[in-house]
């Protein structure tokens, strides 16, 4: 009977007690309903451009560009398609990509993301010599193309249930390559990575 006294009290109390709430430790970012967002970014990209036969030597390219997307967030993943452009000296690069995030808590104003990129790259050749391989090669207005596939990770930060501001970095592997022919010298260049840091804000509705 003295264990029944104080086990049934106890009982009640634990009853009665709210549980405590898991929205409070998490990011604004997981918190919110499932909502479209836009966002538009600047980023800086770098390449390696590699070379077989004559066409010139291979260089490490970097150069700066915008970046647009169209996506759906949510608790605990997001997606978004994105459309990003940049002038290399060597190329023009135009990067069209679809993303999946796995959204990470860290606290009422920030989180962090962590997922999987594929998507398609076209480069458009700046010249008939882009590496300067010292040959007339015959080409211009040469375009090549391949998939793009990659991960990509980063921080998120809550201004406003609205605005949001992301920070990122990517790792891309492509399959781009061209051939090209000259009077006395031929080869062949490939575009082999493309590493990207971004930065810019997202707006839900």
């Amino acid at each position: 009977m003295t264990k029944a006294r104080w086990l049934l009290p106890l009982c009640l109390a634990l009853l009665w007690t709210p549980a405590p709430s898991v929205a409070e430790d998490r990011a604004v970012a997981l918190q919110v309903e499932r909502r479209m967002y836009v966002g538009i970014a600047g980023f800086t990209a770098q390449s390696r451009i590699r070379t077989d036969g004559g066409v010139g030597s291979g260089v490490n390219t970097l150069s700066d560009g915008p970046l647009l997307r169209f996506g759906r967030t949510g608790r605990p993943a997001r997606y978004d398609v994105e459309i990003a452009r940049t002038n290399y000296d060597e190329a023009e690069l135009l990067l069209g990509m679809a993303s999946l995030d796995y959204l990470i808590p860290g606290g009422d104003l920030f989180s962090g993301f962590a997922g999987l990129v594929v998507g398609y790259a076209s480069a458009d050749w700046n010249s008939n010599d882009p590496l300067g391989g010292g040959d007339n090669f015959g080409v211009r207005d040469q375009s090549d193309s391949g998939p793009v596939v990659g991960a990509r990770a980063g921080g998120l930060i809550e201004v406003t249930d609205l605005v949001q501001v992301e920070i990122g970095y990517r790792y891309l592997h492509t399959e781009i390559s061209g051939r090209f022919r000259g009077n006395e010298k031929s080869g062949k260049v490939r575009i082999r990575n493309i590493r990207m840091v971004h930065a810019g804000v997202n707006f839900r509705f």
